[in-house]
């Protein structure tokens, strides 16, 4: 099966969304780095070859891992003979998804992970919104500079620079920053999702 074909019957016939809503979405995610609407209809026609970044845009906004909408196609092969390890440069980052003007967050995890690293960027006053993941998803969020306030269900978390936390993703959560200067975590989430 040819890429294009399998993202078109992923994106009509399980997700059940229009080509315009999962450019939207990766857009959401994405930001300014998301693909641009023109360069998905072509990867989906065939017209195109995505890069490895378009294909963990487009899986991430279908909700899946890039081995399980690769797998069964002629990339699948491809892939499986990309090298042991896979450096991320900052540059290259896949994206930046913001909450708002003071918080965001930037994909740290190759594309052919199976789970989703982030830096989370908290500036003074910062918050995140509220989230919750599908059951059976984990978090770990380790504080890498000032302090990171963690809202788990009903309980509440102060997390300072080199403190860890683990916590089940499908409870709802947010983090906020109530210090002065900007704090930053590495969020580690398996299995991924948006």
């Amino acid at each position: 099966m040819k890429l294009g074909d399998k993202i078109r019957y992923i994106r009509k016939t399980i997700k059940k969304m229009k080509l315009n809503e999962l450019h939207n979405r990766l857009v959401l995610i994405f930001g300014q780095k998301a693909i641009s609407y023109k360069s998905l209809m072509r990867i989906e026609k065939n017209k195109r070859d995505g890069r490895l970044k378009s294909i963990h845009q487009i899986a991430c906004g279908l909700d899946i891992d890039v081995k399980e909408l690769l797998s069964g196609t002629e990339r699948a092969f491809h892939q499986e003979k990309m090298l042991f390890a896979d450096i991320m440069r900052k540059k290259s980052r896949a994206g930046r998804f913001t909450y708002n003007d003071k918080a965001f967050i930037e994909i740290l995890s190759s594309p052919k992970s199976s789970f989703m690293g982030v830096e989370l960027i908290l500036e003074s006053k910062g918050t995140t919104r509220m989230e919750e993941y599908s059951e059976g998803t984990e978090i770990l969020l380790v504080t890498t500079k000032g302090k990171i306030t963690a809202h788990i269900h009903d309980e509440v978390h102060t997390i300072a620079t080199g403190d860890s936390l683990y916590f089940k993703g499908y409870l709802p959560h947010y983090f906020e920053n109530l210090e002065r200067t900007t704090a930053r975590a590495i969020f580690i989430q398996n299995p991924k999702s948006f």
